[in-house]
């Protein structure tokens, strides 16, 4: 492309200028402008990222999510073909993704279209560049496919449609990300929609993070605000014309939306806020969900006067502590100037007896013991699955009945991931779940509305109240 080219095209010149901004280097902008690849506005920070794998410390992983149509697969074979093989003697790329029969032709368009102006040579299974550089691309229908690929020396991996495999299969598949040449480090490139059985795994490993600002060897990019002006105006109407969650999922790109999901108006841009500091007004009160080998949660809770709304603002979660030392851990998580009206606990923590020296007592002994006072919760399960998505819908104001601070993360994990029963009890959630935080968050909102009266205010320090609970 020649020069005079590159100062009259604006795309180009919108390209550059975002490029620079995001971290892109020179000489990469220079070979995908070579090849004739015009990024969509968006991509940047992902072709700047893999940039950043080179160096020590760098991602490992590099995400792209959202929803259909902003040009996910387009980018990553871009990456990789017109920039780490270009510059790399000798790499070896695998780029595999779910692909139907009917889809075969798309992905063959897709190779001619990224290497058109590139110089290259097909193979039995790729691309293969005049420096020894290749790509080898194919499809995968089911989890299976992918054995062929296991064991393989793979210098890249590029895996489509990322959560239509499970967690178990992807930790096989990034066993054959290695590399023997010098000063190459591996990575893996995945694109994905919100849905599919690895959903979870993915939401954990890469939108999490993302949310939390904690993103160390694996980055993520947010394709949901990326439009892609190649896309066709039916393409865009097929999409509007979706319902329920494939809707929020495919146009959307709603990471908390999937069929099945226990808690579908669960929203984590809507419901999950910044920490603020309560008012010492406000109403507060805990939740307690024990255990020892499962973890043991304790939420805190405070009400707005006015809204009546009710805030999530504290979470301890761990296991393999001792009744003791779960109260204690309370104890130091609560300030000693936070007014705490009630306490509300798993009902099993009142009815599992222990002996000790001759004395019987439960762990709500222990913890009243140890200046945690607790109440037995309400332990129907149908009526408190009920009772949260109530929370979850809108007050008058438009703003959801329940807001969890964003220093809450198991809570919101879960809330997010909890999955109905729909085999037995849709009404339900499915067991065999981690959802500690969610009971807590259940016993918290027991009874909750007779908060809105006066209470008495509970003196941990007496003696009293450790032994003879109210």
């Amino acid at each position: 492309m020649a020069v005079a080219t590159l100062k009259s095209d604006h795309r180009i010149e919108n390209m550059l200028a975002l490029a620079r901004d995001a971290g892109c280097p020179r000489d990469q902008m220079e070979r995908f402008i070579r090849a004739g690849y015009i990024m969509i506005d968006g991509m940047q920070p992902f072709h700047a990222w893999a940039r950043e794998a080179d160096k020590p410390g760098g991602p490992e992983w590099i995400g792209l999510g959202g929803k259909r149509g902003p040009g996910k697969s387009h980018a990553i074979m871009a990456q990789a073909g017109l920039d780490d093989m270009q510059r790399v003697d000798g790499l070896k790329v695998l780029f595999i993704r779910k692909i139907q029969k009917s889809a075969a032709e798309a992905l063959e368009d897709l190779v001619r279209r990224v290497f058109l102006y590139t110089p290259h040579s097909l193979t039995q299974d790729g691309v293969k560049l005049p420096n020894g550089s290749r790509m080898v691309i194919g499809g995968y229908k089911d989890e299976s496919d992918i054995e062929k690929y296991l064991g393989i020396e793979y210098h890249v991996i590029c895996l489509g449609e990322a959560t239509q495999i499970g967690e178990g299969k992807k930790d096989k598949l990034r066993g054959s990300l290695r590399s023997s040449i010098p000063g190459w480090r591996p990575r893996m490139y995945l694109d994905t929609n919100p849905d599919g059985p690895g959903l979870l795994w993915f939401k954990k490993m890469f939108v999490q993070p993302w949310r939390e600002g904690r993103q160390t060897n694996t980055y993520f990019l947010d394709t949901n605000n990326i439009y892609n002006p190649f896309n066709n105006p039916e393409y865009d109407a097929w999409l509007d014309s979706l319902t329920g969650n494939l809707r929020k999922a495919w146009r959307d790109g709603d990471w908390d939306a999937f069929a099945g999901m226990g808690f579908p108006n669960w929203n984590h841009d809507r419901h999950v806020i910044e920490p603020f500091a309560i008012p010492d007004s406000w109403v507060k009160w805990r939740a307690v969900d024990w255990g020892y080998y499962s973890p043991f949660c304790c939420l805190w809770f405070a009400k707005e006067p006015d809204t009546k709304r009710i805030y999530v603002y504290r979470e301890y979660y761990s296991d393999g502590l001792t009744d003791r030392d779960q109260a204690r851990a309370i104890m130091d998580s609560t300030p000693p100037n936070e007014k705490i009206v009630i306490g509300y606990g798993d009902p099993n923590s009142f009815w599992v007896s222990k002996n000790q020296a001759g004395r019987v007592f439960t762990s709500a002994d222990e913890y009243a013991a140890n200046g945690v006072i607790l109440t037995p919760a309400d332990d129907n399960r149908i009526l408190g699955i009920r009772r949260v998505r109530t929370l979850l819908g809108n007050l008058a104001d438009g703003k959801p009945g329940l807001q969890v601070f964003r220093n809450c993360p198991h809570l919101i994990e879960q809330m997010g991931n909890l999955a109905a029963d729909m085999d037995h009890n849709p009404e339900d959630l499915a067991p065999d779940q981690e959802d500690h935080a969610y009971d807590t968050l259940r016993y918290g909102t027991t009874n909750e509305r007779r908060l809105d009266r006066p209470q008495p205010e509970i003196d941990e320090g007496n003696p009293m109240n450790r032994y003879f609970r109210r």
